[in-house]
């Protein structure tokens, strides 16, 4: 009897166990939304909306509802349930990389930087819509300017770079083109004021590039 008993002891526990497990599964996470943050659903709602690969400035906000100084620019990468995935957006940090891929530059951030819906600490999303009002050269002329030029040709180029998400200002030297094929290549020594180490070649094609100016060295 004294088994018995014992067992059903055991039993009434495993059972009280069981249930308060249960309950606390069933519990939902309690959302704490910082003073001035956006509500959970409408920034879900809101960066389906703006879409995958568009460049937002996202402004977050400490536990007093203080915003932070500077908003941070990230390129959105991936949207999941419960959160989204930026890459950081930094043309002079991207650039200082490429040269050396061994020196980590820390000012500014980098990589990429997960966005939980639910973490409550983001006041705005805003998109940054440098490429849309950016103003292309008229083609006309671009191809003028690119028939006169001679290969080796010091110039001067500013064009739109969707992989980095800005604009390119850089001096060098054109190297090839074919002016039919409306592409042509250069090869640059300064981008946005950094000096490179080793020049870098790039291949534009007007009828898919944003290209803002081309001119010659005089």
């Amino acid at each position: 009897m004294h088994v018995t008993k014992f067992n059903a002891h055991v039993l009434i526990g495993e059972s009280r166990l069981k249930r308060n497990f249960l309950d606390f599964l069933k519990k939902k996470k309690k959302i704490q939304v910082r003073p001035g943050a956006m509500n959970p659903e409408e920034l879900r709602k809101l960066i389906n909306e703006i879409g995958n690969k568009k460049k937002v400035n996202i402004v977050r906000v400490e536990y007093d509802g203080t915003p932070e100084d500077k908003p941070v620019t990230v390129q959105i990468v991936d949207i999941r349930q419960d959160y989204f995935t930026g890459r950081v957006v930094n043309l002079e940090r991207s650039i200082k990389q490429e040269m050396d891929q061994k020196l980590v530059y820390l000012k500014g951030g980098g990589g990429t930087i997960d966005f939980y819906f639910d973490e409550g600490d983001i006041k705005s999303v805003e998109q940054d819509f440098d490429e849309s009002i950016i103003e292309q050269k008229n083609q006309d002329e671009l191809l003028e300017i690119l028939d006169a030029l001679d290969l080796d040709e010091a110039i001067l180029i500013s064009f739109y770079d969707r992989v980095k998400g800005g604009v390119m200002n850089g001096s060098g030297k054109l190297i090839n083109k074919d002016v039919e094929k409306r592409i042509f290549k250069v090869e640059l020594t300064l981008i946005n004021d950094i000096e490179l180490d080793v020049p870098k070649e790039i291949e534009l094609d007007l009828s898919k590039d944003t290209i803002l100016d081309l001119e010659v060295v005089i």
